[in-house]
């Protein structure tokens, strides 16, 4: 049985070379006013990979905790391993580059280690992160497909914005599709599972 320090220590190997650390801690909390002393908290009980996504609308709390860590010299940023991901309103090729910008920006970083496309369906582009229609249907957009927006998530890794990419709640055939087009292929596929969705 591996110690709480061992766990904190183990880590995989990515494609690129960069380690990720096994055990992370999500920012997604069910009262977001309590962001920021979670993130610091998780920090300084040895957590060194933070899960962050735009969706959870709090990436400026985790931004803030980041901050508060370094000034503090709790860490440094390169010993963190930092994940974000994109929403399904962004997932046009020209929404993904300034989704990630705007997710840096409220994160306080010049980079992440680690964006994933947080789910394999678009919704309707535009600033509303939840479109419905008037019947409280979700309202997809069907002009994009999913090899589209990875090869605009393949510039971002280009261009240094992000270490690596990768996807999340994503079945295997939908993960083959990306596999069998992509120039860069992905780094994590996150999936979801616990008790209650084993």
């Amino acid at each position: 049985m591996e110690t709480k320090e061992q766990l904190y220590r183990h880590k995989f190997v990515l494609h690129n070379g960069k380690q990720m650390p096994a055990l992370g801690f999500g920012t997604s909390l069910s009262d977001n006013r309590k962001t920021r002393e979670a993130v610091k908290t998780a920090v300084e009980v040895g957590f060194r990979h933070l899960d962050a996504a735009e969706r959870y609308r709090n990436e400026a709390d985790v931004g803030a905790a980041l901050k508060d860590l370094f000034a503090a010299g709790t860490v440094r940023r390169d010993d963190l391993f930092i994940t974000t991901k994109l929403w399904n309103n962004n997932h046009r090729p020209e929404r993904v580059r300034p989704a990630l910008q705007a997710s840096l920006h409220r994160l306080g970083l010049d980079a992440v280690d680690l964006y994933l496309v947080h789910t394999p369906f678009a919704f309707r582009p535009g600033d509303d992160q939840d479109p419905r229609d008037a019947h409280g249907a979700v309202i997809y957009d069907t002009a994009v497909t999913l090899p589209q927006t990875w090869a605009a998530m393949e510039s971002l890794v280009d261009e240094g914005l992000t270490a690596a990419i990768g996807l999340s709640d994503i079945d295997a055939e939908g993960t083959r599709r990306i596999l069998d087009t992509s120039r860069i292929k992905p780094a994590v596929i996150e999936v979801e599972s616990h008790p209650y969705h084993p």
